[in-house]
């Protein structure tokens, strides 16, 4: 005993002669400590710990549903707790259910209600977000799930009213841009009149007729803009009855490109017109369907670059049409392709050519009220329309 105790003695002594030897190098020390198991797994335990702090501190961001979920853990470990008595003695069984039926069931109900209170929550931001105003949320009680219910009914008033405001404000303005056309169009039209009287009078001076010219030019140039105005104001509001009949929308391109055979054949562009073979039938107005095709076509030789070829297709797929018309634009496109289609858009950022700004609007309108969809694209100096209706079943 005495041999194994001075044995022990001598190991400590030496172990403690090595640990001042090692302490000496404290730099050493240092770098062994960080580098060891022991404190890779202190660093990892203190941020575990730090992250429950951090979670601790969220749940009581609403005292009242930190203290529910404290108070809902602490009755279920003393639940769990007292089923140890069961084991311990049958007789603890009559009085665990009991508190089971008293405290555990009035939990499970008030969990079960919290849940399904966030889940009309859930529902009705979800119509929200899809943008149906559907109607306010219940609140009851103070819990986080009622202050957040609340919010919610407030931001859809929010919404509702910004809506109506936006309906009004748009509304006002059609109102306006309609009557300030019609109001126009009678003295516009005294003048055309008038113009005309005058270019039929003989022994003019040639600078009146010149000056004559100027006026009837410019004077049939705002009688399009004011017709394309009133149009596209009284698409935006709805005021349009479209006439539909079975219309084979390839012999309805080829009339549009018709119209342009003179244009076509002066300009220096190359039309590829490629379709299906007719009919290719759709439920539409021809007229106001053609007119899509006009502002389409005219647009092209308007702003296509000089010597540089166009497409047009007329294909179907799925039971829908879809017609694509491209050129290369003589203009730099600076615009967003979504934004070309608004009203007053034009490629043409100097406002050099006699467009209104208008025709796009009015046949993304069109487009509209047949229930189809036009996509404009660009890459670069590429324009490209893509318009797709459904065709008859």
């Amino acid at each position: 005993m005495t041999l194994i105790l001075a044995v022990c003695i001598v190991l400590t002594v030496i172990q403690v002669s090595f640990l001042f030897a090692t302490l000496k190098d404290w730099k050493n020390v240092k770098k062994e400590w960080t580098s060891s198991v022991l404190y890779k797994a202190f660093l990892l335990l203190k941020r575990e710990f730090i992250k429950l702090a951090e979670r601790l501190k969220d749940a009581f961001l609403d005292q009242p549903t930190g203290t529910q979920i404290m108070v809902f853990f602490g009755v279920v470990f003393v639940l769990g707790f007292a089923a140890i008595f069961i084991v311990a003695h049958p007789v603890f069984a009559i009085l665990y259910i009991a508190l089971l039926g008293l405290v555990g069931i009035p939990i499970v109900m008030n969990i079960i209600d919290k849940i399904g209170y966030f889940n009309r929550i859930v529902e009705n931001t979800n119509e929200l977000a899809a943008g149906n105003l559907s109607k306010d949320l219940e609140i009851t009680g103070e819990t986080a799930f009622a202050t957040l219910a609340r919010n919610i009914n407030q931001l859809k008033q929010g919404v509702k009213v910004s809506q109506n405001e936006q309906a009004k404000s748009e509304r006002l303005k059609t109102e306006l841009i309609t009557n300030v056309s019609h109001d126009l169009r009678t003295p516009l039209t005294s003048i055309i009149t008038y113009t005309e009287l005058l270019k039929a009078q003989q022994d003019m001076k040639e600078d009146s007729v010149a000056y004559l010219e100027i006026i009837d030019r410019k004077s049939k140039r705002l009688k399009v803009l004011i017709d394309d105005l009133f149009e596209v104001s009284k698409m935006a509001s709805g005021n349009i009855e479209l006439k539909k009949e079975k219309v084979d929308l390839v012999q309805l391109l080829q009339q549009a490109l018709a119209e342009y055979d003179d244009q076509i054949n002066e300009s220096s562009l190359q039309f590829r017109v490629s379709n299906d073979d007719p009919p290719v039938n759709a439920i539409v107005d021809g007229q106001k369907l053609w007119r899509v095709f006009d502002n389409l076509i005219g647009n092209i030789l308007k702003y296509s670059l000089e010597n540089s070829r166009v497409y047009i297709n007329l294909a179907t797929e799925n039971s829908r049409a879809i017609i694509s018309f491209k050129n290369v634009s003589k203009y730099e496109l600076n615009e967003n392709s979504e934004e070309l289609s608004e009203r007053f858009k034009r490629g043409d950022t100097s406002r050099n050519t006699d467009g209104s700004g208008l025709g796009l609007a009015i046949a993304q309108s069109i487009v509209d009220l047949h229930g189809g969809t036009m996509e404009i694209e660009t890459d670069g100096d590429l324009f490209k329309v893509t318009i797709v209706l459904m065709l008859q079943d």
